[in-house]
């Protein structure tokens, strides 16, 4: 009887028991569903607003953390452009009083600009080139320039919206090369529109062109039949402005396509992702640049520029000098671009302390038969020095 008794007064307290753990239990169900009714909402949810996804799900402290988070490091960039515009200031001026150094910096370049004024009238009266002889006296192209010029401004008074583009705060920094840009106006004309919208236009690129500006219109011949490329990435080429000048003969080399490309800027349009990298060692890089050129349809394959350009630094940085190896680049993908996609073997191969050395040999020492056929033995003249001058004006 009494075993009978403690057994049912067990059972009471365990029915007592799960009664009370039942609403906890319903409770962390109803959560649990939420929770995961929240994250599937905020995982398929999203809104596309300036190419960055905004999570609709995202609770209000967290979107403003993350304002927060974007202001401050805007606010940290606009510090650190603000210094390097100090020192630039401070090397432009010399130490010199800040008025007289402007001044003076304005001299300076009206009389650069003055120089690709005068530097095009010798030509077209030497008729140097073929842009030249197709004016017959400086006098005609002085004829060509202001009907040129006249039809330039009646086009700006009948687009106000134009005109709009012209208030930025730069825009005067353009004055001092009224000489050179009235050089060029035949060949501007057709591209006043997407300077003045993609360059003028409160975009913050002319600080980047303006100093280079007398080197641009010099050069302009061999610009302009690529400008339409420019502008359309003016974006991430426009701070890159001087070191891309210095290049120019290098890098023009790679706008010429190839007869079985149908896109002229396919390596351009590839490399730019990584421009930054290769723009800041093109002192480094720019030698081997004539001798890669005849590569360019190998790299463009398979995709090798993105999987080679992360250990180019490497190369480098351990010793990588020899020009011979460049020219031979045909070689080394024959044998070994299979290599390239195998994950994880480019790293191992760059980070071998060896590496440029081996490098060096296999290009100079692989059997070329398999590949360049009759052509086996022609090779690139290599002289150590190629291309030191290029680019060197007058």
């Amino acid at each position: 009887m009494f075993l009978l008794i403690s057994n049912e007064v067990n059972c009471l307290l365990v029915s007592i028991q799960l009664r009370s753990l039942v609403p906890d239990l319903q409770l962390s169900a109803i959560y649990t569903k939420r929770k995961k009714r929240n994250e599937r909402i905020s995982t398929e949810i999203t809104l596309q607003t300036n190419n960055e996804p905004i999570l609709v799900g995202e609770s209000l402290d967290s979107m403003r953390a993350r304002a927060g988070v974007i202001r401050t490091n805007i606010v940290k960039k606009q510090v650190e452009l603000q210094k390097l515009e100090r020192q630039i200031v401070c090397c432009a001026q010399n130490n010199e009083d800040t008025l007289s150094a402007k001044l003076l910096q304005t001299a300076r370049t009206f009389i650069a600009s003055n120089k690709v004024l005068f530097r095009k009238l010798i030509r077209v009266q030497e008729q140097q080139g073929p842009n030249n002889r197709k004016w017959n006296s400086v006098a005609d192209f002085v004829a060509v320039q202001t009907q040129t010029g006249a039809r330039i401004v009646t086009d700006l008074l009948a687009n106000p919206t134009r005109l709009q583009c012209l208030v930025d705060p730069q825009t005067p920094t353009l004055v001092p090369h009224v000489p050179a840009i009235l050089a060029r106006l035949d060949r501007l004309e057709d591209h006043v529109a997407p300077i003045l919208e993609g360059v003028l236009n409160n975009q913050q690129h002319l600080p980047s062109i303006e100093p280079y500006l007398p080197e641009i219109l010099e050069r302009f011949d061999d610009i302009e039949p690529h400008l339409p490329w420019i502008l359309d990435n003016i974006d991430t080429l426009a701070p890159y402005t001087g070191l891309l000048l210095k290049h120019i003969d290098e890098l023009l080399l790679y706008a010429t396509p190839d007869d079985n490309s149908s896109d002229t800027y396919e390596l351009a349009e590839q490399l730019l992702p990584y421009l930054e990298y290769y723009v800041s060692r093109l002192d480094l890089v720019g030698p081997h640049l004539p001798l890669l050129r005849p590569h360019v349809p190998l790299l463009l394959k398979r995709n090798r520029i993105a999987k080679v350009t992360p250990h180019i630094d490497r190369l480098f940085a351990k010793g990588y000098r020899d020009l011979s190896a460049s020219a031979n680049l045909d070689i080394l993908l024959f044998w070994f671009g299979w290599a390239l996609r195998i994950p994880g073997l480019p790293r191992l191969f760059f980070n071998f302390p060896g590496s440029p050395s081996m490098v060096s040999f296999l290009a100079n020492r692989l059997p070329k038969r398999f590949v360049r056929g009759n052509c086996r033995n022609v090779t690139c003249h290599v002289d150590g020095d190629y291309g030191r001058k290029w680019n060197q004006l007058e």
